[in-house]
């Protein structure tokens, strides 16, 4: 069983973060996940197949309240508990007792990568896979577990590097050249993924530039993603994603 780890998205869901939790069989959200416009795309990206664990994260206020501060559940054998902040469970409050069959115990909120085994017990951060902090890099981890045994894969997301090019790229059509190396860089489902990330910044009121900016994207590629939008009504992010193709042969753009 392949079991996507990820915590702190902080409002940014990566188009990397959505591909790769789309190859497992579930997804770990070890909270502050900031919106409920990220969680809902994240549901909806994974399908009815794929079971999403979620915890009630320190930045997720008034509209998370349906969410659980700690889960505890069983995958393929193995028992696990998910909380945000692994302090808390150094509370007086926290009765501890509730840890003695876990097996793994998922956590977040520092933005690091942590793991260790103690005890027969895996203690897992999977890091930051959102908006990035001070000089942290951006991760999420890969839990295999077969036959009552574990092993965790750190994933070093680079999405966000790769993209970041493009505001030094020469070419008069950043557009353009988006497209052409995204071929080569990035799949279909991320940059459906990235368009989608794109317009959900958008219908939140926030401007081209600072889409852009948080997104670590070129302000031209974001301005033909919005305007293609706004000039046409209805349009679904698969709908940019063919028009962006479309354009690109035909050198409209």
């Amino acid at each position: 069983m392949r079991i996507a780890v990820i915590s702190d998205t902080h409002d940014v869901l990566r188009p990397d973060v959505v591909s790769l939790a789309g190859t497992t069989d579930a997804v770990i959200h070890a909270g502050d996940i900031s919106s409920p416009v990220i969680l809902n795309r994240l549901k909806h990206a994974l399908g009815e197949d794929v079971p999403l664990y979620v915890v009630r994260g320190n930045t997720d206020k008034e509209w998370a309240t349906s969410l659980p501060e700690t889960l505890s559940f069983t995958l393929e054998g193995v028992n696990f508990f998910v909380i945000h902040n692994r302090k808390q469970l150094d509370s007086k409050t926290f009765d501890a007792s509730v840890l003695d069959d876990r097996q793994i115990i998922i956590f977040g909120h520092s933005h690091q990568f942590f793991m260790e085994e103690k005890d027969g017990r895996l203690w897992l951060n999977p890091g930051a896979c959102g908006r990035r902090r001070f000089h942290l890099g951006l991760s999420m981890a890969i839990l295999q577990i077969e036959d009552g045994k574990w092993h965790v894969e750190k994933i070093e997301l680079e999405a966000a590097k790769k993209l970041s090019v493009l505001a030094a790229d020469n070419d008069s059509s950043h557009a353009a050249a988006y497209a052409k190396r995204s071929s080569g860089d990035l799949s279909s489902g991320e940059l459906l993924g990235l368009i989608s990330s794109i317009l959900s910044h958008m219908e939140r009121g926030q401007t081209v530039s600072k889409i852009a900016r948080d997104l670590t994207l070129d302000e031209h590629f974001v301005e033909q993603i919005c305007r293609i939008y706004v000039t046409h009504p209805g349009v679904s992010a698969g709908g940019i994603l063919d028009k962006l193709e479309v354009n690109r042969r035909t050198g409209s753009m």
